[in-house]
């Protein structure tokens, strides 16, 4: 079965739509255009430095799947860590399996997946801190407003870890939503947006760092643009506050190096993205292989708890 839909919306419905998205996309256009209309910033260039770092460099990312089952959403998350050296080295952190509880909304459920797998990503990230001379985790160091508990404590537990081994550790925030630098505010988008239209490429803003407390960690920022138009290309990236800026540019020549000229994410953390990720395919087939596997031996009528949601798309 091929996942992909075929389209069979009505012709005149989307044109309607069009017609509509059209229109909201112009007026956005336009409000950007008023909105930074007299900013300015300085980037400041960086060189890309094709040599590797000064000893070995691993990264951290995360992943996580939702089954929609009739029943309930399940969740799935996991975090995996590779290096580089001679060859590729990994350390996986055992999958966790998590149920929708009764009465939770799915913006809930969906939530607590997303912290659980950066939690994971936070507690695979201080088991190898020691394993790395540069260590990338994928994600902010900033904690989000609605990281909590377990997650605070892990980062924190890092970032003291770090501080104490003189480490370079780095956030590479990938799609950063953030509204951190003060004299963007008033336009009202993202710093992303703002500096997409204004850095050139191999450019980073603010520098030096700025320096962002939450959750009670100060930890410091700076945005670098890594791709030409019309790909946005701006990454957030977050350091902790022991590292030099002479050590933080180090860290940034690295990432601007060895970054995939496509997607302008280091090659590394690219490595670690592809082997954590989740998606959809992958849901498919490993929902499928369980259910033909349980399904043989039960009764037809015991069926119904492990229905999909959606019925035929995954049967």
């Amino acid at each position: 079965m091929s996942l992909e839909e075929e389209v069979k919306t009505y012709s005149e419905l989307i044109m309607k739509i069009r017609s509509k998205l059209l229109s909201s996309m112009e007026g956005w256009v336009s409000s950007f255009s008023r909105s930074i209309e007299g900013l300015r910033v300085s980037g400041y260039p960086i060189e890309r430095k094709t040599s590797t770092f000064r000893g070995v460099v691993g990264a951290v990312d995360g992943g996580s799947m939702v089954i929609p089952f009739a029943d309930r959403l399940v969740g799935i998350a996991s975090a995996l860590a590779v290096r580089s050296r001679e060859y590729f080295e990994r350390k996986i952190l055992e999958p966790r399996i998590l149920l929708q509880g009764d009465g939770e909304s799915e913006g809930d459920f969906l939530d607590r997946v997303d912290v659980e797998r950066e939690t994971m990503v936070m507690w695979l990230a201080n088991n190898v801190l020691d394993w790395a001379d540069l260590l990338i985790i994928d994600g902010p160091l900033i904690p989000r407003p609605e990281y909590v508990g377990e997650y605070l404590y892990q980062l924190r537990t890092l970032l003291d870890r770090a501080a104490g081994l003189s480490k370079p550790i780095v956030g590479f925030v990938k799609r950063p939503h953030s509204m951190f630098i003060e004299e963007f505010r008033e336009a009202g988008f993202t710093d992303r947006a703002v500096l997409s239209s204004m850095l050139q490429r191999l450019q980073l803003y603010p520098w030096p760092p700025r320096t962002h407390t939450s959750k009670s960690l100060e930890l410091r920022y700076t945005y670098i643009k890594m791709l030409d138009p019309p790909l946005s290309g701006v990454f957030r990236l977050d350091f902790p506050k022991h590292l030099s800026d002479e050590e933080i540019l180090d860290v940034i020549g690295y990432l601007a190096g060895s970054s995939d000229p496509l997607s302008g994410i280091p090659a590394i953390l690219m490595k670690a993205d592809e082997e954590v990720k989740l998606g959809r395919r992958l849901m498919v087939d490993l929902y499928r292989d369980c259910f033909s596997k349980i399904s043989s031996s039960l009764d037809p009528k015991l069926w119904s708890p492990l229905a999909p949601r959606w019925g035929e798309l995954l049967w």
